[in-house]
């Protein structure tokens, strides 16, 4: 019995998710549970579980009631996220880079063969590989404070990923990115990796700060090109 709550309850996560994704939630709009357990087909405490979870990660907030909701973007509070990321991560992957061993290596080069996939399939599921990277990079340094701030910071960030990166939002005549060779991002990814499992921390402290900066630019960039063309645009506080 508790497997398949366990599984109703991943099925809700994934699919509130999904429905971010399709446009079908939009910011500040709120998730009452009831109507969250009718649009998945599921009933109501796999949801709540699932919206408890996802609020805890940060990428819903909590409102009174049953109900809580997909915040308001600004690029203040993008700023102000990945300004805090660029004063930890960095240093998390310098530590990972200290204590990564030969046995953990197959599983980010699994990682970065996954993300490549996801490229060229157009998979949205590339925000799970995303995840892993990031979360499991701090996982190697042992220390279980920094995995707890990048774990508290991610889903935050992806949300401003998932709404203004190219990956999964058009803006005019700009293609979706489907080419992971055309993406800055995964060949960040992909020398990150390499760098933290050769031991290089100083160049892999370098290439995840630059990696920050990059995601941030491109974000601001891309949150123009959606206003320009009528969509989701950054509030201004």
């Amino acid at each position: 019995m508790r497997g398949d709550q366990s599984t109703a309850e991943e099925q809700a996560y994934e699919g509130v998710i999904r429905l971010i994704l399709e446009g079908r939630i939009p910011l500040g709009f709120p998730l009452v549970e009831q109507q969250v357990a009718e649009e998945l087909g599921l009933s109501r405490t796999p949801v709540r579980n699932a919206l408890r979870r996802l609020a805890a990660e940060g990428l819903l907030e909590n409102r009174t009631g049953r109900s809580c909701v997909l915040p308001g973007l600004s690029r203040k509070d993008l700023e102000d996220l990945y300004r805090v990321r660029l004063i930890a991560e960095p240093w998390v992957a310098y530590d990972a880079a200290r204590q990564a061993g030969e046995e953990e290596r197959e599983v980010f080069e699994n990682l970065i063969l996954r993300e490549r996939e996801c490229y060229f399939s157009g998979d949205p599921k590339i925000y799970e590989v995303n995840k892993e990277l990031h979360l499991g990079i701090a996982r190697l340094t042992g220390n279980r404070h920094m995995e707890h701030q990048v774990r508290q910071l991610f889903w935050r960030c992806e949300l401003y990923v998932l709404f203004f990166d190219n990956f999964f939002r058009r803006a005019g005549k700009v293609e979706l990115l489907r080419d992971p060779d055309r993406s800055k991002s995964h060949r960040e990814h992909r020398d990150l990796v390499r760098a933290i499992f050769e031991n290089r921390p100083n160049e892999a402290k370098e290439i995840m700060e630059d990696h920050i900066h990059s995601t941030v630019a491109m974000l601001l960039h891309n949150s123009e090109s959606l206003r320009a063309y009528g969509g989701v645009s950054l509030l201004e506080e």
